[in-house]
């Protein structure tokens, strides 16, 4: 059970750099956009956090992530001002009003300003009354919008509902799926699941499996063309299932970490596991067992520097040096 109660307060002590840099993590790591840039700063329009869907940018479909790093909830005033800016530089041209633009705060909207968030019509009608007072001399200093002309007849008919918030509990939810989750929060990801070995060798396993008949080959002093010929070696047959379940394992928890890590991390682990396995295998000295016992053994005692290496299982590691094996990093025997 995900404790969040501890995690919403540590997001309160982020500053609002860091508040940016995380909500800006949220929607990379989730993947629904084209492009995610963070704008937050002088003359940014309003625009903090935006998730682009397509090249056109801010010209075609886009989301708003406004983000309020405050002591306070946010209110209903200090909101105005953002949602001003949003109507305000659309109305200008400056980008095509987004889908939808969201208030980001780490202690939510005050109860005020979520009520009217959840009610368009009434944010229409308190946007519009306290126009002139809270929002007009607040788009940019030294200038004054009052809200009349063209300018009010665009607020009237504007879509209030593209305006929402998030709470930092849905955030949360959501950024724990993200490759991002793990080393910010230095969270144990979660074990992937049992990896199932097929009967039949694969066509994805000839690599690492020809490399392991080479070994048998050499200790029987046999020829044998394929696994099939392991019928006249009972013991050697019952060895690769075991190092194919591994290798299946090691499968398994490369593509469940692909997933739950940021790009490069699962690769990261398995080149720390060749790194230590790599100088037992320099040269030509041994015998394919001799190789090969050696590399299970040294992966197995290897830690690596990795958020990964509490959910390594030694089979694990040991089944990356099949993985190596298969993608023609490593070979056993070397006289073949």
């Amino acid at each position: 059970m995900l404790a969040i109660a501890p995690l919403v307060k540590a997001l309160r002590t982020y500053n609002a750099d860091e508040w940016e840099i995380f909500i800006s993590e949220w929607q990379k790591g989730l993947g629904q956009y084209a492009e995610v840039k963070r704008l937050g700063g002088g003359g940014d329009m309003g625009r903090d956090v935006i998730g682009l869907c397509t090249a056109a940018a801010c010209e075609g479909t886009w989301d708003n992530f406004q983000c309020k790093h405050y002591d306070q909830p946010l209110t209903t005033p200090q909101a105005a001002v953002e949602i001003g800016k949003i109507i305000y530089y659309s109305y200008l041209r400056k980008f095509v009003a987004p889908r939808r633009s969201f208030f980001v705060a780490p202690r939510g909207p005050n109860t005020e300003l979520r009520d009217l968030l959840l009610n368009p019509q009434k944010l229409r009608e308190n946007i519009i009354e306290h126009w002139d007072q809270r929002i007009a001399k607040k788009i940019n200093v030294g200038s004054d919008h009052a809200l009349n002309g063209d300018l009010r007849d665009y607020v009237e008919v504007f879509d209030f509902g593209i305006f929402g918030y998030k709470t930092s509990e849905e955030i949360l939810d959501d950024h724990r799926k993200t490759g991002f989750w793990a080393e910010r929060f230095f969270g144990l990801l979660p074990e992937p699941k049992l990896a199932v070995t097929p009967v039949e060798i694969a066509p994805l396993e000839e690599n690492y499996v020809r490399c392991l008949l080479d070994v048998f080959e050499e200790e029987a002093s046999v020829a044998l063309a394929d696994a099939a010929a392991l019928a006249q070696l009972p013991e050697r047959a019952g060895e690769l299932k075991r190092h194919r379940e591994k290798f299946y394992l090691a499968e398994a928890f490369a593509h469940h970490f692909r997933d739950q890590t940021q790009p490069g991390t699962v690769e990261a682990f398995a080149e720390e596991i060749y790194d230590a396995i790599e100088p037992g295998l320099a040269g030509a000295n041994g015998t394919g067992r001799f190789r090969l016992t050696g590399a299970l053994q040294v992966a197995a005692q290897t830690s690596p520097a990795s958020i990964l290496a509490p959910r390594a299982r030694v089979a694990v590691k040991q089944g990356v040096c099949h993985q190596l094996a298969n993608g023609e990093r490593v070979k056993w025997r070397v006289s073949k």
